[in-house]
């Protein structure tokens, strides 16, 4: 970074992390101003999960105004005599942008200053999640999603910007090395940021860097007070512990730092970019309105794109069929209709609904059927999913995702249709659309064990005549359709 031209800040120390020497030993340190005592930590309750006896917030008061090679780490540890082993410091990330450089000019009238502005947001974003007029809402080189790439004016001087940290947990790991090395004391580091949050007013404090701390406490599989397994339980404590720091530091008091006490966190290596969500795993990938026009572009290019060769077969497996009652005549109709009317029928892309291959996977006596809790319907289903471009037939895409999802080998499919049904869904880009589901025959093998895959919430076998609460209305009757097919009545 350029040298600042004002110059360091007047008695602090050179270098970003260089610190003076140690002072007193940190066990005879008083506390906080005011309190004239050793500050010790309040009792903690170990376990994952367990909470804490007691919490203290506690803001750092009387920082300078940091700049460009200001040293942070000397500074805090001048401040904090009293910082005690297991203490979270959390430093807004501000501070340590200023400290490492990361301040861009900017000319005084604002036209200039709001050029200037885009253009910085552009230069620190790979990909626009969503915009509205001049805000948008990007994702960083980090892997941040947040407001204008976290590029800020707030606590800056006239004529200049903040930019993050490059790599805000290895900024949280050299300030808490520092801080160990300056006080002796083995602390944890979180670098906070501010962001606005979905379906909720208002911005909350979270950390974007951490070190000495696990940043989410993974409760998945434990059980609560009433003997509950936890299915989805994934606490992001760096973040609780931003926010509450947020509440000691404010946001117009020039406070940047403040400690937090009685965490006794654990060290954990992955920082706070173990928090981000796989491009896979997200689910508000796309603002609204680009969700929809991405689908409108899909739904295009899929109009234009040859029949998939699943298309024909859905057509012929549908006409050969002979369905079991009227109501399910009535259905297979309308889906050889819009088989007929749609080139697109079988791609997922394709509104108002498309075609989709569900599995009724029985075991080896018929007494039993194998159910997945889905995390998007919220309720016990039969296996399956949408088709792949790779499947050529209904049967085909049935048996893969009865595969895919239970994990059992050697499935037997009995390749022609056991029921049809239409279900409205709201896909993962939030749009809303019907699943026009045929479903097909699958036997298990004797003694067959099912493994959840990452799909599903649950995934577990039922007796036939006790199928569990929340199971989807239409299980009974394609349930008495399975067993006629099996007595070779149906």
């Amino acid at each position: 970074a350029a040298p600042d031209p004002a110059g360091p800040t007047p008695g602090a120390p050179a270098g970003p992390y260089a610190g003076p020497a140690p002072g007193p030993d940190p066990a005879t340190r008083p506390g906080p101003a005011g309190d004239g005592a050793a500050v010790r930590p309040g009792p903690v309750v170990g376990a994952p999960g367990g909470g804490v006896a007691e919490l203290r917030v506690i803001p750092v008061r009387g920082l300078p105004d940091f700049r460009p090679g200001d040293d942070l780490a000397g500074a805090l540890a001048a401040a904090l005599p009293w910082l005690a082993d297991g203490d979270v410091v959390v430093v807004t990330s501000k501070a340590v942008s200023k400290v490492e450089g990361r301040l861009v000019p900017v000319p005084a009238d604002p036209a200039g200053r709001e050029a200037a502005r885009q253009a910085a947001v552009d230069a620190e974003t790979v990909r626009v999640v969503a915009a509205r007029g001049r805000t948008r809402i990007v994702e960083t080189r980090h892997g941040l999603v947040l407001a204008a790439a976290g590029v800020d004016a707030s606590n800056v001087r006239p004529g200049e910007l903040a930019l993050l940290p490059v790599d805000p947990d290895a900024s949280a790991r050299r300030l808490r090395d520092a801080l160990r090395r300056l006080t002796g004391r083995t602390v944890a580091v979180v670098v906070s940021d501010t962001m606005g949050r979905p379906w909720r007013t208002g911005v909350v404090d979270v950390a974007i860097g951490a070190a000495g701390i696990r940043a989410v406490d993974d409760l998945r599989g434990a059980t609560d007070t009433h003997g509950m397994r936890l299915g989805m339980t994934e606490v992001a404590v760096a973040d609780q512990v931003a926010a509450a720091a947020e509440l000691a530091k404010g946001k117009l008091s020039g406070v940047p730092v403040a400690v937090v006490r009685g965490l006794a966190p654990v060290d954990d290596p992955r920082g706070a970019r173990g928090m981000l969500r796989s491009p896979a795993e997200d689910l508000f990938r796309l603002g609204t309105a680009e969700a929809v026009e991405q689908g409108r572009r899909a739904a295009l290019a899929d109009l234009a794109a040859p029949e998939p060769p699943a298309h024909a077969d859905a057509r012929a497996t549908l006409a050969a069929w002979t369905p079991p009652d009227e109501d399910q005549r009535s259905l297979a109709t309308v889906l050889l209709a819009y088989l007929d009317a749609r080139p697109d029928a079988t791609r997922r892309a394709c509104r108002p609904g498309h075609l989709t291959a569900s599995a009724l996977v029985l075991d080896a006596t018929g007494s039993r059927v194998l159910l997945t809790l889905h995390p998007r319907v919220g309720a016990w289903v039969p296996l399956g999913g949408h088709l792949e471009p790779e499947d050529a037939t209904l049967a085909a895409a049935a048996a893969r995702e009865a595969a895919e999802e239970s994990g059992i080998p050697d499935l037997r499919l009995d390749p022609v249709p056991l029921h049809v049904g239409v279900h409205p869904v709201t896909c993962s880009l939030g749009v809303p659309t019907r699943h026009l589901d045929v479903t097909f025959l699958l036997t298990a093998p004797d003694g067959a064990r099912p493994v959840r895959s990452d799909e599903s919430d649950d995934l577990a076998w039922f007796p036939v005549d006790a199928l569990p609460a929340g199971a989807v209305a239409d299980l009974p009757p394609l349930l008495a359709h399975g067993a006629a097919r099996l007595a070779g009545t149906g």
